[in-house]
């Protein structure tokens, strides 16, 4: 909005309702449509903001009220007893049974939920009741006078929270915390699977951004989000697998799928929900594409990964592997019955380090992907006494920590910048320095050289930080001088990977991004080429499990709304919003996170069992009490 009637966001007050002053008028930090569209009148756990005059905040209150209520989740009573009470009185008040004096008490008791209510989400959802009753006084008069009614209205509804934000998939992990806290593991894991068809395999690989936004990162330590996931998982396992739901009804029409890898399967399993006849194309002999064969199983077992596939084909999901379709003749699959198109194809292809010498066809000198896709696939890999290791992602530690278990003697890491810019988890770069991985920082490849056709040698260059570059980033530049010579039997090159995209035969050319990824509309996914629509790595580039697994559930509403010509709900944009926020905090315990076991690193480096543990039920259950249920509700019209 860019001007207000009235604001109460985040604790400023913006009162333009009797010609306030023009440049205070401006609100820009709040939650707005994703249509495009400004809303009239929104109030949220921060707030209330008014654009229209004419909103009514009597209805718009009531059924914030409402919905907030939904949420309570009555454990320490205080919230739940509270906006119960808050409630009756407005239901009384609309009935004429009421007085001034009971918006008195209202007020009183919002005071009273805000104090003395034990979770995030019961000490800042009350706020925005409390400014409303503050400022609009004389509406809420009219109203206990009978003069005002609760009217009615469409208005619209949000739930989230900071980790639930932050996560790509945007499961609900509040939700699904809470249910392991209450020993209901099954629920849980049903309802992770809304958002996340691949849990066990999520549980133990995802790079878990939502645990750098949860809020007790800054009370004590972040919750363990990503192992409580995975725990609802191994639970479901110990207790004999659950099924996945059947399908809600049966339809005709026929999906194509291309790629088995996480936004293929996430895709089609939604799809197959929905009734729809799902067939995906795999050009790897086996399904799970980058999950599959470019995650080691000291991270991610292959058993647990095929368990999830398995499920996903029982619900009657048709894969077929061994059939890389390099031309995708669109004209042809629409022919064969097949309505919409999804191309899902990963990140498969190296990029190149730009350096003198890796053009050589020479022994020793690998792209970090086709290593890990070579060693997976069950590749015959020879120890070397020397390896080094170009790069600083997941890919690069991967390599390195597969290479120490294959019995090559030295394993060395080379990156031009300093670990603060390391993109690889924190986790794989500890564990790599406990397993004696050697990392070398503010260093760059500049020269491979052979002898014969095996590498011998990589020249390398000191580098040192400069200003941040378009990723913001400190940008890496050589140290003139510094040039230093390794010896070393292998070169592996892993500083990123693009898409392999196929021939696309259709009535126009595919449009594609200038770095090689599919150009698709953001709000339907759709190419531009009608009824071709692409996510995962093929859009993103080298995206994360979590983002691939979201880009197949957004392709899956899209197909369908499209088939059946509807328009998907756009929601709430929280774009710069502190979700974080919250007015008023109660007293809250410090308690470190639970921690699980992992397998000494003098032993694990001698074997491709899982490196990492997971929680018992029991301490789950431990780690899940220390959620603080930090749940935001927008109402909006």
């Amino acid at each position: 909005m860019e001007r207000v009637a009235f604001s109460s966001w985040n604790g400023k007050v913006i009162d333009n309702r009797k010609g306030g002053a023009a440049k205070t008028s401006k609100v820009v930090s709040f939650p707005k449509p994703k249509n495009g569209t400004e809303a009239a009148a929104l109030m949220g756990w921060n707030g209330l903001v008014i654009g229209d005059p004419k909103s009514d905040v009597i209805s718009l209150t009531y059924a914030y009220l409402k919905e907030a209520r939904k949420i309570s989740c009555g454990e320490c009573a205080v919230c739940m007893i509270g906006i119960d009470r808050i409630i009756d009185i407005f239901d009384g008040l609309a009935k004429n049974k009421g007085s001034k004096n009971d918006l008195n008490l209202m007020a009183e008791i919002a005071g009273h939920v805000a104090a003395n209510s034990k979770c995030g989400f019961g000490q800042s959802a009350i706020y925005p009741v409390m400014d409303a009753l503050k400022h609009f006084k004389a509406d809420f008069e009219a109203f206990a006078a009978g003069d005002r009614k609760v009217e009615k209205k469409n208005y619209r509804v949000s739930v989230t929270a900071p980790c639930m934000e932050a996560c790509p998939a945007k499961l609900d992990i509040p939700g699904y915390i809470e249910l392991i806290k209450n020993n209901k593991f099954d629920a849980s894991l049903n309802l992770i699977r809304e958002n996340c068809i691949l849990p066990g395999t999520t549980g133990r690989v995802c790079t878990h951004p939502c645990e750098s936004a949860c809020v007790r990162k800054d009370i004590d330590e972040s919750l363990a989000i990503r192992l409580l996931k995975r725990a609802a998982a191994d639970e479901d396992l110990m207790k004999g697998a659950s099924s996945l739901p059947a399908p809600r009804q049966e339809r005709e029409d026929k999906i194509a799928v291309i790629g088995a890898g996480p936004a293929g399967l996430a895709a089609a399993y939604n799809l197959r929900l929905k009734g729809y006849k799902v067939t995906i194309f795999e050009a790897l002999p086996y399904t799970g594409g980058m999950a599959i064969v470019g995650i080691p199983e000291y991270r991610l077992p292959v058993n647990i990964l095929n368990h999830e596939i398995e499920l996903i084909k029982r619900m009657g999901v048709e894969i077929i592997l061994n059939s890389r379709i390099d031309v995708v003749d669109v004209a042809k699959l629409k022919k064969e019955g097949y309505k919409a198109i999804f191309m899902a194809v990963g990140a498969h292809r190296g990029n190149p380090m730009g350096v003198e010498g890796e053009d050589m066809d020479c022994e020793g000198l690998v792209d970090g992907v086709e290593f890990l896709r070579d060693f997976n696939l069950g590749v015959p890999i020879e120890p070397k006494k020397k390896v080094i290791i170009v790069g600083g992602g997941n890919v690069a530690f991967d390599c390195a920590r597969t290479c120490l278990r294959l019995g090559f003697k030295d394993v060395e890491i080379v990156y031009r910048r300093s670990r603060a810019e390391m993109p690889a988890n924190d986790e794989e770069i500890e564990a790599a320095l406990e397993e004696g991985i050697n990392i070398r920082f503010l260093t760059n490849p500049s020269k491979i050289a052979a002898d014969g056709d095996k590498v011998v040698s990589c020249e390398c260059i000191k580098m040192k930080l400069g200003k941040p570059d378009e990723s913001g980033r400190r940008r890496p530049e050589p140290v003139k001088g510094s040039e230093f010579k390794i010896d070393t039997e292998m070169v592996i090159a892993a500083i990123g990977q693009k898409p392999d995209l196929p021939i696309i035969k259709a009535e126009k050319s595919l449009g594609v991004e200038r770095w090689g990824t599919v150009k698709v509309n953001p709000d339907t996914m759709m190419t531009n080429i009608p009824g071709l629509f692409a996510g995962g790595d093929c859009v993103l580039g080298p995206a994360t499990l979590i983002e691939a697994l979201d880009a197949g559930n957004r392709a899956a509403k899209e197909i369908d709304s499209s088939l059946q010509g509807a328009s998907a709900d756009g929601g709430l944009m929280y774009t710069d919003v502190d979700l974080a926020s919250q007015r008023g905090r109660g007293y809250v315990v410090k308690d470190a996170a639970r921690k699980v076991a992992h397998i000494n690193p003098k032993t694990r480096i001698k074997t491709f069992d899982e490196a990492e543990g997971g929680f018992t039920a029991a301490l789950a259950r431990e780690e899940a009490a220390r959620c603080l249920r930090c749940y935001r509700v927008v109402v909006w019209e």
